[in-house]
């Protein structure tokens, strides 16, 4: 399942009455379809929702269905090299970015004969270590950092999802749920983040001040406003989650 429909059956089954990680039999549990699964925090709490482990994978129907996936160690998808060519360039420009820098996905088959796909674009934004794993495997690892087309840009920095999601997944005091607000104000590209907090978090004063500081830390810019909002206020997924309202005129 989608790491954000993994935490929306474990708070179903709580509010039914229903302990996951107490009274279910679940000892591993398999994402994918969004960058949460790597995201420490993130893996963490779904681990602890459902007292199972977390692994991610990494899936394109397009060149090879399931084609990268997590080991017990957990840093980064091992990528089925003998059956894909990875390269990681600048989207800008096409040029290989070096290893651990990030760079959009371009994979080649190997293997295909049918269908044979050259250099195609994923669109997804990754980084990739080449070294070998301590759990033996030799295959490169990707990480994904998240779409091309779900990053936007405020102040000249890049910005995705998953960085903000990072931050707020640290924060004990939210539930993990957010949703970013995309506009336009005196031409400038300005971003809100609504929050959910849990029942009895506290004020929420000194939250907004400890989670605008987080993303500063990381971003090296601030949201323009961050509210924070109760808990089941913001909508659950049965899919991908969409973390992301564009008001900007003329984006879809």
């Amino acid at each position: 399942t989608t790491p954000s429909y993994a935490w929306h059956l474990g708070e179903t089954a709580k509010a039914e009455g229903i302990d996951p990680a107490r009274d279910l039999a679940i000892r591993r549990i398999i994402v994918a379809g969004e960058p949460g699964g790597s995201i420490p925090g993130t893996r963490k709490a779904i681990e602890e929702l459902w007292g199972a482990e977390l692994f991610d994978f990494y899936g394109i129907s397009d060149i090879y269905g399931a084609c990268a996936g997590q080991c017990s160690r957990h840093e980064g998808l091992h990528l089925v090299e003998d059956q894909i060519l990875l390269e990681v360039l600048d989207p800008s420009t096409g040029q290989p970015v070096a290893d651990g820098s990030q760079g959009e996905m371009v994979l080649t088959t190997l293997q295909k004969r049918a269908r044979p796909m050259i250099r195609f674009r994923t669109g997804d934004i990754i980084t990739a270590d080449r070294s070998p794993c301590a759990c033996g495997r030799t295959h490169a690892r990707i990480s994904v950092v998240g779409r091309l087309d779900d990053m936007f840009i405020v102040s000249g920095v890049n910005v995705f999802p998953s960085d903000v999601e990072s931050v707020i997944r640290q924060i004990p005091a939210f539930t993990g749920e957010y949703r970013i607000r995309l506009y336009d104000e005196d031409h400038l590209t300005r971003f809100d983040l609504e929050i959910e907090v849990e029942d009895g978090a506290g004020r929420s004063e000194p939250l907004v001040e400890t989670v605008s500081n987080a993303i500063k830390s990381r971003l090296g810019l601030r949201p323009k406003r961050v509210t924070l909002v109760a808990n089941g206020t913001l909508p659950r997924t049965t899919h991908k989650a969409k973390r992301v309202v564009d008001e900007r005129p003329g984006v879809r």
